[in-house]
């Protein structure tokens, strides 16, 4: 990105991490080898995405369109390289295209991989391409032709044993989860097509995803705004669904037998997710399995960076009639910021079984509802490696339990355009986040 520095990122990892391979935001990669005094080997390829496949490494090569140009294959060593045969994609249809009848407009945004227990797939959000490739396999078992995404769409996809599931987010906020074999035919959605008469159902059920991944064979985790959703493979029927607040994308990685580790991208909260066949799926809030280490580059902040000094992330139970108090203190690593916004979200408060307080460099700090699962307060900004503590009080009237999310994110006051308001034009301002945020989720129980 444009006057961004590069900053590192860890694309595959290789005999159990000690064959690390890290890029650089200009699509560099090299490998810093088994510690950190190894000495550092180029790739020979400017690469655009890393994955690993059992002891080899799949990577993506595009041109300067953005378009996907080769898929290769390496071994651990990453010097030799092989492309592979890429199939001629067959023409598949999801109905959430732009075109309203004409040529699909293509936006290329580049090739990205993702894994699953039964393969790697490469999705082109821009061209509206989806490859599959069978763990091991020599090349891609085949590949789709959608609809190509809009700008402002997010794609998933991940191989199951059927084919591939493919989640669309659109417009930031629709979501729509596809199955498809790899012949094309469309095994079955979230919303069913052609269902309107439970249209107003479906999507109330699917607003606003997090994430998906495929469990095994015969199940799928559809997460979205507040809830994550069981569902069957190959029909998508939901089978089971956990309350849940999830306000951002979430990763999720194997921890074991029916076990993952769910952690929503760009926080620091873990959470630890049951789903064995047969019982209820069961969430449990959990401390982070390793403490975070040194940073591979520190390249300096050129906005506003607030990170947690003082925190935790441990459950907190809420028994009435007391009142309790969840404390922390933030510091601003990066420039001053103009404003803060701190953000609380859950399920219990948009149900009203809490009420939220909170206190900000202790002052009481004024908190407004917002979309029915907010409680949400601005303040003035926070200096350049200054410190503010943090409290936030919950009292109780309910019963329930679910995660909830304490953000407190630097923002500066940016225009929106002018407005005609009382015949003067008045300049429109709103709040815009501008840094990085500090997030903590947890475990909430009000009894």
């Amino acid at each position: 990105m444009t006057n961004h520095p590069s900053a590192p990122v860890v694309l595959a990892a290789l005999d159990e991490a000690t064959n690390v391979w890290v890029g650089c935001g200009d699509r560099r990669v090299f490998s810093v080898g088994a510690g950190a005094s190894a000495p550092v080997q180029a790739f020979p390829k400017e690469c655009f995405d890393l994955i690993t496949d059992g002891g080899r490494l799949i990577g993506t090569v595009v041109d300067g369109a953005l378009k996907l140009t080769t898929l290769f294959t390496t071994d651990g060593a990453g010097q030799r390289w092989e492309p592979m045969t890429l199939p001629k994609p067959v023409s598949a249809r999801h109905g959430y295209g732009y075109s309203e009848g004409r040529p699909h407009r293509q936006s290329p945004d580049g090739a990205f991989l993702d894994t699953s227990l039964f393969g790697i797939t490469v999705v082109e959000k821009g061209r509206g391409r989806v490859y599959v490739l069978r763990p091991g396999a020599a090349q891609p078992e085949g590949a789709l032709q959608l609809e190509p995404g809009h700008e402002q769409d997010i794609w998933r996809a991940l191989a199951t044993p059927h084919g591939v599931l493919l989640l669309l987010v659109i417009n930031y906020r629709q979501t729509v989860l596809l199955h498809f074999a790899l012949d094309g035919t469309l095994l079955a959605s979230i919303p069913e097509a052609n269902d309107e008469d439970d249209e107003d159902d479906a999507d109330e059920l699917t607003w606003g995803s997090a994430g998906v991944c495929v469990l095994d064979a015969d199940r799928a985790l559809l997460f979205v705004q507040d809830k994550v959703l069981l569902v069957s493979l190959p029909g998508l029927q939901v089978m089971e669904t956990l309350a849940g607040e999830w306000p951002r994308f979430v990763s999720v990685t194997p921890a074991g037998a029916d076990r993952w580790w769910v952690g929503p991208e760009d926080s620091d909260a873990l959470f630890l997710l049951t789903a064995e066949p047969g019982h209820p799926l069961r969430l449990d809030a959990s401390n982070r399995p390793v403490s975070p280490g040194a940073p591979l580059m520190h390249v300096g902040y050129k906005t506003p960076a607030i990170h947690w000094t003082e925190y935790t992330s441990a459950p907190l139970t809420v028994s009435s009639p007391v009142t309790e108090t969840w404390r922390a203190v933030v510091r601003n690593d990066g420039t001053a910021c103009e404003a803060v916004r701190i953000r609380v979200s859950g399920v219990l408060v948009g149900a009203r079984v809490v009420d939220v307080s909170v206190r900000y460099r202790g002052q009481p700090l004024s908190m407004v509802e917002e979309l029915r699962v907010n409680a949400v307060g601005v303040t003035a900004g926070l200096e350049g490696g200054a410190t503010a503590e943090l409290e936030v009080s919950f009292k109780p009237r309910g019963e329930g339990s679910g995660p909830l999310t304490i953000t407190v994110e630097p923002c500066s006051w940016q225009s929106q355009g002018k407005e005609w308001q009382w015949q003067t034009q008045e300049e429109s301002r709103v709040l815009a986040v501008t840094g990085h945020p500090a997030s903590a989720q947890f475990l909430l129980t009000v009894e």
